[in-house]
């Protein structure tokens, strides 16, 4: 429960300029303070659906870390996180001790917790999926996306008792709450830093807000003209290749894992006919019986391939299941299922049945599988699949946005654009979509990183920083070229 501060807070009604709304900006207790940095934190109350502002509110969370520096510089950095449906709060100790502090030489911090999650209310988490995690570990892969399915039809029943708007949790309103946040706190202008569905979310300011905007540092880049729900099977490919090849190219990884695309491929063959069986007992918890199919090795070796730190255990994960061995590999494997009850799944599903789902209704699955046929099977897994993804957006009643959702973003605003070259989501290829219509781009490319580029290497934040200081200029960039290879376990 958060406290607020009635008795300390500005909680005067403002005009937003701008923004076209009305706010009450009312103090509360920081749920997370960098240690050896002040903090203030509090709510700003915004309509839920801005052309109907009288048919409920939302009240957005901020968290505000002052500069260490006595006379800050006047633009502060504003971090918007991902998913969509990440909580910025939640992420907050991670991002700040990993990339964010380096900004607060100078500049104050300010993260903000988006419509539908966090701390930010209504929150529209489905805990459903909380409580049913045991069983979405266990299930068997031709159960998994209806299980799913139910799951998140309870947590759209619970959340319609609660009368959210679904309709307006979505990028454009996403963007019109920033604005009004740092307005209330007094700003006319700011940096952002936007990560996968962050940068979506800072493409739609430079798009909406040009005006309020100094510079922008688009981090894994993920513009609006994607298709994603189509592109993930190119771009997981794409990542896997490189994979391979990384492993074949070092000669202690190919000597301990030799043909390692073929034994792979092999691999997710066999387990789709006859799935491993492991059994683990995690911590506090009780046992458990998770199969592993060759698709969800598949899905998890897609999102192992998001951090330095798991890209370098995907070999030895790989030989391990095909030898026999599946403890260490479930274990990696239910971190990252586990790991979605931390997002807001009402917030993310509401967000791209809008802007995604509805954006492309003739998607050519079948040219994907002529490059792919590997891949047909797959394609009936995850909830986001042909075969059940319109039966998940009618859940959510998602009507596509307009138009102007899904164009290319034109700006003159200076942006920083970095892109890590295993992602398996947001490649480089995107930030070469986006930079074609943004006038003032750098764009830089990490040879040996996932997504999420700040957190995962110095070098991305040395050049985030010589970006902000002259955002007008070409950022120092050669640190670029002392990059090591990835090291494989």
């Amino acid at each position: 429960m958060i406290l607020r501060l009635g008795f300390a807070a500005i909680a005067l009604c403002l005009t937003l300029a701008g923004a076209g709304a009305q706010g009450i900006h009312e103090g509360a207790e920081c749920m997370v303070s960098p240690t050896g940095y002040a903090t203030r934190c509090g709510y700003v109350t915004l309509p839920q659906d801005y052309n109907k502002p009288r048919a409920g509110n939302v009240e957005i969370f901020y968290t505000l870390i002052q500069s260490r520096n006595s006379e800050p510089k006047p633009d502060p950095l504003v971090y918007l996180v991902g998913g969509p449906g990440s909580s910025g709060t939640q992420l907050l100790d991670t991002s700040f001790r990993k990339y964010l502090r380096a900004f607060a030489g100078d500049r104050n911090i300010i993260v903000i917790d988006q419509r539908g999650t966090g701390l930010s209310n209504p929150p529209l988490y489905c805990r459903e999926a909380l409580f049913r995690l045991d069983e979405i570990l266990q299930s068997h892969h031709a159960d998994h996306a209806e299980l799913m399915l139910e799951i998140l039809t309870d947590c759209h029943s619970r959340l319609s008792d609660k009368r959210v708007q679904f309709a307006a949790f979505h990028s454009e309103n996403n963007a019109r709450d920033i604005v009004n946040v740092l307005l209330a706190l007094g700003y006319e202008k700011w940096n952002l830093v936007g990560v996968s569905y962050g940068s979506r979310l800072a493409l739609a300011l430079m798009r909406d807000y040009p005006q309020h905007l100094r510079s922008v540092i688009l981090d894994s880049v993920y513009p609006p003209q994607a298709d994603i729900y189509l592109d993930s099977y190119y771009n997981g490919e794409r990542a896997l290749s490189l994979l391979f090849a990384a492993c074949e190219a070092s000669e202690s990884c190919n000597r301990r894992y030799p043909d390692l695309e073929d034994v792979f491929y092999k691999l997710y063959e066999r387990l789709n006919h006859e799935p491993a069986l492991a059994t683990i007992t995690p911590p506090r918890y009780k046992q458990l019986n998770i199969e592993i199919s060759g698709y969800r090795l598949y899905d998890w070796t897609f999102s192992w391939l998001y951090e330095v730190d798991s890209i370098q255990l995907i070999p030895r994960l790989i030989y391990d299941l095909a030898q026999g061995r599946s403890q260490d590999a479930a274990r990696a494997g239910m971190t990252v299922e586990a790991s979605m009850t931390a997002l807001s799944l009402g917030m993310h599903y509401t967000v791209q049945c809008q802007e995604e789902y509805g954006s492309a209704p003739n998607r050519d699955y079948a040219g994907m599988l002529s490059r792919f046929p590997h891949l047909s099977g797959f394609l009936r897994y995850p909830v986001e699949g042909t075969e059940t993804l319109g039966r998940l957006c009618e859940i959510f009643r998602a009507e596509a946005r307009p138009p102007l959702a899904n164009s290319p973003v034109h700006s003159s605003v200076p942006a920083l654009l970095l892109s890590g070259n295993y992602d398996p989501i947001t490649p480089p290829s995107y930030a070469e979509q986006a930079e074609e219509t943004l006038v003032a781009a750098f764009s830089y490319i990490l040879p040996h990183i996932g997504h999420g580029v700040l957190r995962s290497h110095r070098c991305a934040v040395r050049i985030a920083l010589a970006f902000i200081d002259e955002p007008l200029e070409e950022p120092d960039s050669s640190c670029l070229a002392s990059i090591r290879a990835i090291e494989f376990d």
